[in-house]
């Protein structure tokens, strides 16, 4: 008897384990092929009043040239203007001077932070969530005294704040 039961235990053991493999296969695919329904964040109307100042943009910060450190060093700027700063690290993209991005150029919260950076360029690209993508090049372009509001007429569109 017990020559039988040795000789069952690993086939069944075996058939066990790849019923639980398969099952989890199974599940991970059907995950992983699933529809996305994450609501897209998007930006609320917000009266700011006559002139939109830091407090109120919501910004990125990227490194995109090849010295280390300055999306740090200018995360740091920016807060101390008063900019919320959402997240700061390196960035694929490698651009020689700074790189303003956001919904449009047009945009009141890019002309802002265009302000703040010298021979900056600015680039739209649709976003529905207006925050701003500030990519650093090698070149030290941010102003020490920068305009720290920008007029505006009727509301803004922003990220809401969390």
């Amino acid at each position: 008897m017990r020559q039988v039961i040795r000789v069952i235990k690993t086939p069944v053991t075996l058939i066990i384990l790849l019923a639980i493999l398969g099952y989890g296969a199974m599940w991970g695919y059907q995950h992983a092929t699933m529809p996305d329904n994450r609501k897209v964040e998007t930006c609320v109307q917000t009266d700011v009043g006559a002139n939109l100042t830091p407090d109120r943009v919501t910004v990125r910060v990227l490194n995109g040239g090849e010295k280390g450190g300055l999306a740090k060093l200018m995360a740091g700027f920016l807060r101390s203007h008063g900019f919320r700063v959402v997240y700061y690290n390196n960035s694929d993209e490698r651009v020689p001077n700074t790189v303003v991005v956001g919904n449009s150029v047009d945009d009141p919260e890019v002309k802002l932070m265009l302000g703040f950076f010298t021979g900056s360029t600015a680039r739209g690209d649709g976003r529905a969530d207006h925050v701003v993508d500030v990519i650093m090049g090698d070149k030290d372009t941010h102003i020490e005294n920068p305009v720290t509001s920008i007029p505006v007429t009727g509301p803004v569109c922003l990220p809401p704040i969390a």
